[in-house]
């Protein structure tokens, strides 16, 4: 693997010093200004890394969510699968809880803001369309759509990331699962 160079040092400081402040500050207290005082180089120096504001807040979500992505293949049943994958959210849930700070601050501003939305949207398409294709496997209740349960994943995952108490959230997704998993599936 080729040595990082000065250059992507300092592309991953200006993502991690933006990730800060949008979670100590929200996404509408993210100043370029602050991100480059952050890192110690001037405000107009961020420009020859990210060309505009927008692929710098598409830098900060690949950041958060690349913890999501373990790089181990999937093994065992969907609903083990589906387990594994809810579980590491709930262990990352307490573990980094600004990661789901960050994601939320973008998620809600995607409501008003077309360029964000997109950035989101192709994210969030990779696991609706991994999830789905989960549900699609045997495994789960006969009448179960696996578009519809990709939705519910994602929707439940972000509504209990809302949760001001980890435990709160991993018992909501847990009860998700269960619901989910027919019984003969559940452990």
């Amino acid at each position: 693997m080729p040595k990082p160079t000065a250059s992507t040092d300092r592309r991953q400081q200006l993502v991690e010093a933006a990730f800060d402040e949008i979670a100590a500050n929200g996404f509408e207290g993210l100043r370029t200004r602050a991100v480059a005082r952050a890192v110690g180089i001037d405000h107009s120096t961020v420009h020859h890394h990210f060309a505009t504001k927008a692929d710098l807040i598409a830098a900060v979500v690949d950041h958060a969510i690349a913890p999501f992505r373990t790089g181990k293949p999937l093994t065992g049943s969907p609903a083990e699968q589906l387990r594994d994958h809810l579980n590491l959210l709930v262990r990352l849930m307490r573990e980094r809880p600004r990661l789901f700070i960050v994601l939320r601050e973008l998620d809600l501003r995607a409501t008003r803001d077309d360029n964000i939305r997109a950035i989101l949207a192709e994210r969030d398409n990779r696991w609706r369309d991994t999830t789905t294709t989960l549900f699609r496997q045997p495994g789960w209740h006969s009448d179960t759509d696996p578009e519809a349960a990709a939705e519910l994943v994602i929707a439940a995952v972000k509504g209990a990331s809302f949760a001001p108490d980890p435990d709160r959230a991993a018992a909501a997704i847990d009860e998700l699962l269960r619901l989910l998993t027919p019984r003969e599936e559940r452990p």
